[in-house]
């Protein structure tokens, strides 16, 4: 996959790919091919075709994660670039670490999860719809040739249904330790005898009735992370929390403001400054509306885990 822009400053941008023989990507400009892009180098400068002739010119670059997460085609509402990166920042995400993920989605976060804990460490991710969990993982496999899919383990299925399978793959002594027992026995007043993971992610409207079932697999003094659209969810969840050993530590909202700063074109020289080359700076037309409140939770409870 390659992103191509058209020539011009703030020229449309998209998503082009998989790259293959024969392939094209149209555009109002022309027909850009495939077989002009496969073994370029990045920035290279390819032109598209028309019936009339030479059509517009492009160039071509690698797509950044950021990139690819926004432009990618999309089963549903990705989580975007900005609340992501809070996210890993939130869950401490280190190399090595492994994290739980419900509501798989785009694997718009996955793939930031993924990169976050590297080669060594694991995000096991659960997603209800097999469809949609199908195309996450057709997502994951086409950036950068598939280089973040070592690290995520892909579960189908509601995580309440399936955390003895993803526990099982986590740590197979363990699970076999736990058996088949009743959900209540498999923890003790929220804490199991051997936390799995680091980090958790709920991207569910109800995570509420979720937590009970995994937060006892979460290190103590580790995060959990909500997504959550509405306030209302948000007060909801920080009231249930309550009776648990977790403990609300933030709630954000992440706002992105980006600035057009660039020399300005100067229409009438007899206005321009004196001294020095005028600017334009001012914030650009990109809408900054509201994503998503992010409610962070520290398991306080200590039991079983000594740091």
């Amino acid at each position: 996959m390659v992103l191509v822009r058209e020539g011009a400053r703030g020229g449309k941008q998209a998503l082009v790919g998989p790259l293959r023989a024969g392939g094209e990507y149209g555009t109002r400009r022309g027909t850009v091919r495939h077989s002009d892009i496969i073994g370029r180098a990045a920035r290279a400068r390819v032109d598209a075709v028309t019936a009339a002739g030479a059509g517009g010119r492009f160039m071509v670059h690698f797509p950044t994660l950021a990139e690819y997460v926004v432009l990618c085609g999309r089963q549903c509402t990705p989580i975007y670039p900005k609340d992501a990166a809070a996210i890993v920042a939130m869950l401490d995400a280190a190399p090595g670490a492994r994290l739980l993920e419900a509501g798989t989605g785009n694997a718009g976060l996955t793939m930031h999860l993924a990169r976050a804990v590297g080669p060594a460490g694991t995000v096991f991710t659960a997603e209800r719809d097999r469809a949609r969990a199908e195309h996450a993982r057709q997502t994951v496999a086409r950036f950068r040739r598939g280089a973040l899919l070592p690290s995520i383990a892909f579960h189908v299925g509601a995580l309440g249904d399936v955390v003895r399978e993803i526990v099982g793959a986590a740590d197979p002594q363990l699970a076999a330790r736990l058996g088949g027992s009743a959900d209540e026995q498999w923890r003790a007043g929220g804490n199991l005898v051997a936390p799995l993971f680091d980090g958790v992610v709920l991207d569910m409207p109800t995570p509420w009735t979720q937590l009970p079932l995994v937060f006892g697999f979460l290190k103590t003094d580790r995060y959990a992370v909500c997504y959550l659209p509405n306030m209302s969810q948000v007060v909801e969840l920080v009231q249930r929390c309550r009776p648990w050993p977790l403990i609300v530590e933030d709630v954000v909202e992440v706002d992105w403001r980006s600035w057009d700063v660039r020399p300005a074109v100067v229409r009438s020289p007899e206005g321009a400054l004196a001294a020095g080359e005028p600017m334009v700076c001012r914030p650009t037309h990109t809408p900054t509306g509201h994503t998503a409140f992010l409610v962070k939770l520290r398991k306080c409870a200590a039991h079983h885990h000594q740091a």
